[in-house]
């Protein structure tokens, strides 16, 4: 119980009581010009570069005020402000608070102006989750509190909702159930970890909240959310507002919650194995092993492996035996110093060279993301010249020529790649969708990587109407580009689930990757065939099979260069530990399909009777030979493009014109230059 609650240093989203001028009046690397746009209900401001954000935010944050809103039956009082940031170093530059904010804090809302501080790291899917969990807060603080410090002092305003209130029901607008959720709720209640409701807090705050109004949901139904919000007010108590919508008491839904998860979960131990059942456990947290392993790297020989843990309190990056799992050395000393300020925890990436004298990492210094090649044996050090908004995820070739890692800027994340001899950058995918994860094939020619990108193989696939918002961002897929020619193949095609994690066998004619399609993160191996695996060649459904059936979610796969050893990382008892399995290319299961998880096999289900639904309204028009009209559909067909990803921002005089229906109505301002007042 005692590690769970440590994840607290993990918090990705929250609500701070802090407050400060953003801009001016702290320490910064940066200078920054600030300009503001306003729609319906926000003012949105933004600094240089940030136009896209802005113009995303316009959308994603009205669309999330709608859901909101109609789900508590309330409607807000006061303007909202919206701050973003291009990237977590200019984030943490933010004066709204004059908290630290380290890196697994992605935004918060303060309640003195109720306004609402975000970061964009790359990926527009967790940017929209980000703006909808935010404005979650923001609501709530203006539906109980008026909006502001001062309407609650001049009211004496007194109610205190817990944590696990405030941070689980924004999760639940945001989300309202996802597999992560899912997964991490799965091992806290088989392994007994998970406190009572009034216990929640920490990390598990977030998650075991987002489960009680889930549960709320699906017991009692949607209506009793905004029913329970309005009790809470009308009678200052949750405990009074629980009895008045609901019927019982906090300590009865505790109850009744606890045995539910029960009878979700446990059946899963006689179908699935715990991770030391098919791997070899290395790190052991009741041993002083650190509660939170994560981002191993397997060196190419198989004898060590890098990784980053808190056993000493702050992250440190160390060298382990891959042998015997005992710790050879502390490399980096993190947190503590001007060279490595934040190790990029929560974005990870470790690769060593190909002779296993080296190994690269990038870590914040002075402001910026930074790219250090470090000798493992003396640990001197030097710094790569490449300077974007974010960096994660390194790979370096196994002939040793190139570093490959995904990059991101204030627009977008690309795959990048670093050419050791000439000393040149080149961006390799430069379009909107999220990539990562890269990993090369054996021969070097080739960078599999994880992407949303569907079927837009290149850049100038995307059409110039193409919008980054109105895009399906549900699942990812495994692809690879070739370094030379440029061109992506997609070698993954499984609807519904993401990919991700792809790591080459040693003759490049298998990979193993990480999916979620039963439910839970499992490894699968698939057959490659380089050249061959485009999804307009129909090779696409080459065969994939699963090499584990495992309890609890897997993560981050590295493999050594002859393919006998696996190491990854897995939540298990309320810690992450790393794991190794040998010879995970032989690996075979007795069944090719896992079982679905009960959340998965309740989508397929909503998503069966959906199909029908629509296959019948189809079929039904077209008996009928109707032809069906909208009156109105240029109208806001123009509308809609008015906030179409060709937009181009003139800083100085800019107006949002009529928005498109996902906006409920116009949205006219001027971009203006914000000043200090």
């Amino acid at each position: 119980m005692k590690k769970i609650l440590l994840l607290l240093l993990f918090f990705s989203i929250s609500q701070i009581n802090i407050f400060a001028q953003f801009g001016q009046n702290k320490v910064q690397y940066k200078n920054f010009t600030w300009y503001y746009v306003q729609t319906d209900h926000f003012d949105i401001y933004f600094s240089s570069k940030g136009t896209k954000l802005a113009e995303f935010t316009a959308k994603a944050a009205e669309d999330a005020l709608k859901s909101i809103e109609k789900s508590f039956n309330y409607r807000i009082n006061n303007r909202i402000t919206i701050i973003i940031y291009n990237s977590t170093n200019d984030f943490q530059e933010t004066n709204v608070t004059d908290q630290y904010l380290s890196e697994g804090i992605e935004g918060f809302t303060e309640i003195f102006k109720n306004r609402v501080v975000v970061q964009f790291m790359g990926s527009y899917p967790e940017f929209k989750h980000l703006i909808h969990h935010e404005l979650t807060h923001a609501v709530m603080n203006d539906y109980f509190y008026g909006g502001s410090l001062q309407n609650i002092i001049t009211n004496n305003i007194s109610l205190n909702l817990p944590q696990w209130f405030n941070e689980g029901m924004a999760e639940y607008q945001a989300l309202n159930w996802d597999i992560n959720t899912d997964m991490f709720i799965r091992d806290a209640i088989i392994n007994e970890y998970l406190p009572d409701i009034q216990l929640l807090s920490g990390y598990l705050a977030y998650r075991g909240g987002e489960s009680v109004f889930h549960y709320i949901d699906e017991k009692y139904g949607k209506e009793k959310i905004g029913e329970l919000m309005n009790k809470i007010r009308s009678t200052g108590s949750l405990e009074a507002g629980l009895k008045a919508s609901i019927g019982i008491s906090l300590k009865e839904l505790n109850e009744r919650w606890k045995k539910h998860l029960k009878q979700i979960y446990w059946p899963d131990i006689s179908l699935r194995k715990d991770p030391d059942e098919f791997a070899k456990k290395l790190t052991d947290p009741e041993e002083g092993g650190g509660f939170y392993n994560t981002s191993p790297a397997l060196s190419p020989q198989g004898d060590k492996i890098a990784f980053i843990s808190n056993r000493n309190y702050y992250f440190d990056v160390f060298i382990m035996s891959a042998i015997d799992g005992k710790i050879i050395k502390r490399l980096v000393k993190g947190n503590r110093s001007a060279d490595f300020e934040q190790l990029n925890v929560v974005t990870p990436g470790l690769s060593w060279s190909p002779d296993g004298m080296r190994i690269a990492l990038s870590a914040k210094s002075e402001g910026d993301d930074i790219i250090y090649i470090i000798n493992v044996n003396s640990e001197d050090k030097e710094t790569l010249p490449i300077h974007l908004d974010g960096i994660k995820s390194l790979a370096w070739s196994p002939d040793g020529n190139y570093l490959a890692f995904i990059g991101h800027t204030a627009a977008q994340s690309d795959l990048y790649l670093y050419n050791f001899k000439a000393r040149i950058l080149t961006n390799l995918t430069n379009d909107i969708f999220t990539d990562n994860d890269p990993s090369w094939s054996i021969d070097s020619k080739q960078i599999f990587f994880s992407s949303d990108r569907d079927n837009y193989l290149a850049a100038s696939a995307v059409p110039d109407t193409f919008s980054v918002y109105n895009y399906n961002h549900k699942h990812t897929d495994i692809y690879a580009i070739n370094i030379d020619a440029k061109k992506i193949e997609r070698i993954t095609n499984i609807p519904g689930s993401d990919q991700v994690s792809p790591v080459a066998g040693p003759d490049d004619k298998n990979i193993l990757f990480i999916s979620d399609m039963n439910g839970i993160n499992n490894i699968y191996k698939k057959e490659i065939v380089p050249g061959k695996n485009d999804i307009d060649k129909n090779v696409v459904d080459l065969p994939f099979s699963p090499i584990t059936n495992s309890l609890n979610g897997l993560y981050q796969l590295s493999t050594s260069k002859d393919g006998k050893k696996l190491v990854f990382s897995t939540l298990y008892k309320g810690s992450y530990n790393l794991y190794l399995m040998s010879n995970p290319f032989e690996v075979k299961l007795d069944t090719n399909k896992l079982i679905p998880t009960i959340f998965v096999s309740s989508l397929e289900k909503k998503e069966t009777m959906l199909n029908e639904v629509s296959s019948n309204i189809i079929s039904q028009v077209d008996s009928a030979q109707v032809i069906i009209k909208d009156s109105t559909s240029e109208e806001n067909e123009k509308a809609a493009n008015v906030y179409g990803d060709s937009i181009k921002i003139d800083f100085n005089n800019y107006v949002f014109g009529s928005a498109s229906d996902s906006l409920r109505a116009n949205t006219i301002d001027t971009t203006n230059n914000y000043k200090f007042k």
